[in-house]
């Protein structure tokens, strides 16, 4: 598409700041690249030019949208709060008037990130070395205290109060009014207003945590600038299109196509609540004109991009912090995520097939998978597989292997467009130009994509350093241990409760640096290996996302479908039951985490495991519904096939034979007597 053929008919306004946005989003995007290419400086001085063209970025991209005309489409999406409650009178004069000067407070925060960022690197020297024995000056604070306002205020925009507020309360804790008159355990000396100044931007931490934002700006990076680009050369749309194809043929029609579309997704998106928003607003409505229920949509929805976070090779980015906070290689957290992904996913597959035949939502085969769409998007390959080769055969570092990826993307992107041209008779001389557009765009694409992202980073390095001079993350992981009583299943339930408390609103990155921060010591001190204890709290922060009170993935897709929001969260969690026993699954069969040959043994039993679990909280298998004392004995073989230890595998086995021959009784391995399943106006429990 010619964007100068648009320009003409827009608001001088918003050509303005679609013109300064997208030359900020394409600087952002091409300075990555430039580091990764050259790697001119220590990773912490490019840290502080990165967080200010981020901020910069994602605040002119706000006042964009205010000036954006209704016909054009934006790469991000506003996953905030779910509407206005109906306010009137005076607040709601108060939020017009906020309105309509909010676009140009955020370009005043973008030009102020810029200036603040210059700053910090033109005394980088100082503020790295020579500030140790010299000392700070007052103008140090002051652009250290103007950072931290920044990260907050990025933050709020992009995802909502939560994180914001758990910022604040954070230095709030650690200030010197506060913290020493807490009681007992929360009681620290304190610091004051300039040591939060020094500890939170301006002595180099904080906003620029070497691992979160060191990691953020490298690794992550360049992976979220990846997926912009892919979705400006049509990834997003042939995924769709396939999943539209195949649900012809297929019997349960668009449903697992929209699962699968999620979980690739999520996993780049690094956010479970912007992939809902993103991919929701297609498979949703594809759901409903299938026949499936309003709330089964948004629910099947949101369970599929919460769990797409923890599908390796990316792990909705986590998988980077992760490696860092563990100190392994990065294949090593790649080959640990991937049977907790099998597993999980599958156990979706397996509850949203069941939810279809149990209430008659299957589809007649309108026809056969026409396999020349397929050549559409096939090029979608050569990128991925140059990923795969650079990141897990050649264990390149993952910027070096995202460098080469979207290097690849370029690069067959604009071949197989000028093939296509040119096998069209199209191919015209501007074809150069409206290549190097779309270039352009991708980059744009890419700059944008990650710009919400650099806040929540920059405010999540300012929780973990106020947590850590206070001692708080110490003694946190002390207090869990205590309550546990030395037992080591009390203290997985305290983490497994904790986890999701910190998760609830927070994008999955964030959950997981938090709880990790807090409540992993706690269960390692239990004598649980690193990676497990990682992936056991990893898990149970992104599950936040779909668990009341405020399950934001559901929240969004409840929108989407126009739903009673505590119905979605009912089936959610129905639909994601496994995902809430397979970490304690991990616990005792360590095996499905460092790989050997118990794997082989142990995987399919947990599978079983799975299977059960699933046919007790939908109470169908595949038959007929199930009378309550068949699902208590699926739940107690359930615990039997997950939990036994893979020293008691004869038990396991024992239990998993079971799980099978009943699952085969009821025809759902042999097939299912179709007159048996409920009809379309069967009415959900």
């Amino acid at each position: 598409m010619n964007v100068l053929s648009r320009v003409k008919s827009q608001p001088r306004s918003y050509v303005a700041l679609n013109g300064v946005t997208s030359v900020l989003a394409v600087l952002f995007t091409a300075y990555t690249l430039h580091y990764a290419i050259t790697l001119w400086t220590i990773r912490l001085e490019y840290s502080v030019i990165f967080l200010g063209l981020g901020l910069a970025t994602f605040f002119f991209d706000e006042a964009r949208k205010h000036f954006r005309p209704s016909s054009d489409d934006t790469p991000t999406e506003d996953v905030e709060a779910m509407g206005d409650g109906g306010k009137s009178g005076l607040v709601d004069e108060v939020q017009q008037l906020w309105a309509r000067v909010d676009p140009y407070v955020a370009m005043v925060l973008g030009a102020l990130s810029l200036a603040a960022s210059a700053y910090v690197w033109i005394n980088f020297q100082r503020l790295h070395e020579e500030v140790h024995l010299l000392g700070f000056e007052l103008a140090d604070f002051a652009v250290g205290l103007i950072l931290i306002g920044l990260a907050l205020e990025a933050t709020r925009r992009a995802f909502g109060w939560v994180i914001a507020m758990v910022t604040v309360a954070s230095i709030g804790y650690a200030h010197a009014l506060i913290g020493p008159n807490l009681p007992g355990l929360l009681r620290h000396t304190g610091l004051d207003w300039t040591d939060v100044a020094t500890e939170g931007a301006v002595g180099l931490t904080g906003v620029y945590h070497d691992t979160l934002m060191g990691i953020g700006s490298t690794w992550v990076a360049i992976f979220i600038m990846f997926a912009g680009i892919a979705k400006a050369y049509g990834l997003m749309d042939f995924v769709l299109e396939v999943g539209r194809e195949l649900g012809k043929s297929l019997r349960t029609g668009v449903v697992q196509i929209a699962v699968i579309a999620s979980m690739i997704m999520g996993s780049i998106t690094g956010s479970a609540a912007a992939n809902t928003a993103t991919t929701g607003s297609f498979t949703i409505p594809m759901m409903k004109d299938q026949g499936i229920r309003s709330e089964y949509a948004a629910s099947i929805e949101a369970v599929a991009s919460a769990g797409g976070q923890m599908l390796p090779p990316v792990m909705g980015v986590a998988a980077f912090l992760m490696a860092d906070f563990v100190d392994v290689p990065y294949v090593t957290i790649i080959q640990a995520g991937i049977i907790p992904a099998a597993l999980f996913y599958l156990s979706v597959g397996i509850a949203v097939h069941f939810l279809v035949l149990k209430f008659g939502w299957t589809t007649p085969n309108t026809g056969s998978f026409d396999y020349r769409v397929l050549t559409k998007g096939i090029h979608f390959a050569v990128p991925l597989a140059v990923l795969l080769y650079f990141l897990i055969w050649r264990q390149f570092t993952p910027l070096t292997a995202g460098l080469y990826t979207i290097a690849v993307m370029f690069a067959i992107g604009i071949v197989v467009s000028l093939a296509r041209k040119a096998y069209q008779s199209e191919l015209s001389p501007r074809a150069p130009l409206e290549e190097l557009e779309t270039v352009v765009l991708g980059l744009r694409r890419g700059g944008l994509e990650m710009a919400p992202l650099v806040g929540v980073l920059a405010a999540m390095g300012i929780i973990i350093q106020m947590l850590t001079q206070t001692g708080l993350a110490q003694r946190t992981s002390t207090m869990i241990v205590g309550l546990g009583g030395g037992l080591l299943v009390v203290v997985l339930l305290l983490a497994m409760v904790a986890s999701i408390l910190f998760g609830l609103g927070m994008p999955t990155p964030a959950a997981y640096v938090l709880v990790v921060v807090l409540v992993a010591p706690g269960v390692m001190e239990m004598g649980v290996p690193e990676i497990t204890t990682h992936m056991f709290v990893f898990y149970f922060a992104m599950l936040s996302a779909i668990t009341p009170p405020v399950a934001i993935s559901v929240a969004v897709g409840s929108r989407i479908a126009n739903t009673d929001f505590m119905t979605a969260c009912v089936n959610a969690l129905r639909i994601g039951a496994p995902g809430f026993l397979i970490p304690f699954a991990l616990i005792t069969n360590e095996s499905l985490i460092y790989w050997s040959m118990e794997t082989l043994v142990a995987f399919p039993v947990v599978f079983a495991g799975t299977v059960a679990i699933i046919v007790a909280t939908v109470r169908f298998d595949g038959a007929r519904t199930l009378s309550l004392p068949w699902v208590g004995a699926y739940v107690v073989l359930s615990f039997a096939a997950m939990y036994g230890s893979i020293l008691h595998v004869g038990v396991q086995l024992v239990a998993a034979t079971v799980i099978v021959a009943t699952l085969a009784h009821a025809k759902f391995v042999v097939g299912y007597d179709s007159n048996r399943v409920a009809s379309p106006s069967s009415t959900p429990e």
